[in-house]
């Protein structure tokens, strides 16, 4: 056995490691890095239900929450050295917690596979990114509303087409805007909502005979509730392509707008002057 497969969490019965390049296509850890503090955070509420359950000890877990705080400092630094031939997030992290505190780590993923903590990294970092977005879009709102108010008497053309049509008010056409972006910050919320139930304890994906607390993890982690059916908890991301139907969206409005913002400050109209600050020149 070679010492990469040695290394690997799943060496078991194989014989040799991979090939340099199939180690290299298999390598999730270029882009699962930015799953690093989500992955933390699971494992810190993993290791604190692993105690309160009587699974690991109080020690233990100490061991670990403190040893997972220094490997959290060193990748927000810039002071953690990723290794592809660990593959992931999840690999890497704990290789480096073994070196920070020694064998206690050897015991963080008691009652846990790759297969359901992924799918709760997952979901914490989507989660996450729907509520930027709906931030993102809610200041945005009130800023449209100021514009919308400031500007609630003046005149300008409506157009269809480019035509000039029927006569407006530049706060009638923001307030158009705030409508759509709240829709957006809707089904952001909407898609956050579904997503919101916790993977952890569907293990591989039936479960584990750990006397295991799902609902303390769930809460740790912020989540409404524990998922109903371990196959569904790792098997399925339609969380992920609800975001993304929400963002799709959203960009539209955005680039709706955006495009406005061009065409009302083109010398054929002169409606908006854009600050040399958010401008760019043509060469």
């Amino acid at each position: 056995m070679t010492g990469r497969t040695q290394n690997a969490m799943w060496g078991g019965r194989f014989a040799a490691g991979p090939d340099a390049i199939m180690e290299a296509i298999n390598a999730s850890i270029g882009f699962d890095q930015r799953l690093h503090a989500q992955d933390i955070a699971g494992s810190r509420a993993h290791a604190a239900m692993l105690a309160a359950t009587g699974i690991l000890t109080d020690k233990d877990a100490e061991a670990i929450r403190e040893g997972l705080l220094t490997v959290l400092s060193e990748i927000e630094t810039g002071r953690f050295a990723f290794s592809t031939a660990l593959e992931d997030i999840h690999m890497n992290v704990e290789a480096r917690l073994k070196e920070v505190i020694g064998e206690p780590a050897g015991r963080l993923h008691t009652a846990r596979s790759r297969n359901d903590q992924v799918a709760t990294d997952f979901r914490l970092w989507v989660r996450d990114q729907a509520d930027a977005a709906i931030a993102g879009l809610t200041a945005l709102q009130r800023a449209l509303l100021v514009q919308a108010e400031a500007g609630a008497d003046w005149v300008m053309p409506g157009f269809t087409h480019l035509q000039t049509a029927q006569p407006v008010t530049w706060g009638h056409h923001m307030l158009a805007y705030v409508e759509m972006f709240a829709r957006d910050a809707g089904r952001f919320a909407d898609a956050r909502a579904r997503m919101n139930e916790c993977p952890l304890g569907a293990a591989a994906l039936a479960g584990t005979s750990f006397p295991i607390d799902r609902h303390m993890t769930a809460k740790a982690l912020g989540f409404d509730r524990p998922m109903a059916n371990s196959l569904d908890a790792v098997s399925d991301r339609d969380f992920a392509l609800e975001f993304l139907a929400a963002a799709s969206i959203s960009a539209m409005h955005l680039s709706r707008f955006a495009e406005e913002l061009v065409i009302w400050s083109s010398a054929q109209f002169r409606f908006v002057a854009l600050s040399d600050r958010f401008s760019t020149g043509s060469s």
